[in-house]
């Protein structure tokens, strides 16, 4: 009886490599940025209660200050969500999606006093 264990092993890794070609490894990977307020610390906020020391000593300095024409204060704060996800079937494919979205929530003073806010996608 002949052995042949070289040849097997010769057939074997070449199999081997095939198979693991074939079938791949699928590695996905997902991050998720915010920068801006939150819905949370925005339900701290009370209208006719919330001054506008509060406002920035909570959110800091705004993004953008104007005046109204009835003389009342805005202030925006400029909140940006990046998702990136990335897809990559080895040994092939690459994937890498990202996606940014924003909005601004503005906040109208009257009398160093939150009347009111909003938000602006």
């Amino acid at each position: 009886m002949k052995q042949h264990k070289g040849s097997e092993t010769a057939l074997f890794v070449p199999l081997a490599a095939t198979a693991v070609m074939l079938v791949g490894c699928v590695v996905s990977d997902s991050k998720l940025h915010y920068t801006g307020i939150t819905d949370e610390s925005l339900k701290q906020v009370q209208c006719g209660k919330t001054t506008k020391d509060q406002l920035v000593a909570t959110f800091g300095e705004p993004s953008e200050q104007r005046v109204t024409d009835a003389g009342n204060e805005v202030l925006s704060y400029k909140c940006t969500r990046k998702q990136d996800n990335s897809v990559v079937v080895f040994p092939i494919v690459i994937v890498d999606d990202e996606k940014e979205t924003e909005h601004t929530i503005s906040f109208e003073i009257k009398d160093g006093v939150v009347q009111r806010y909003w938000k602006k996608t």
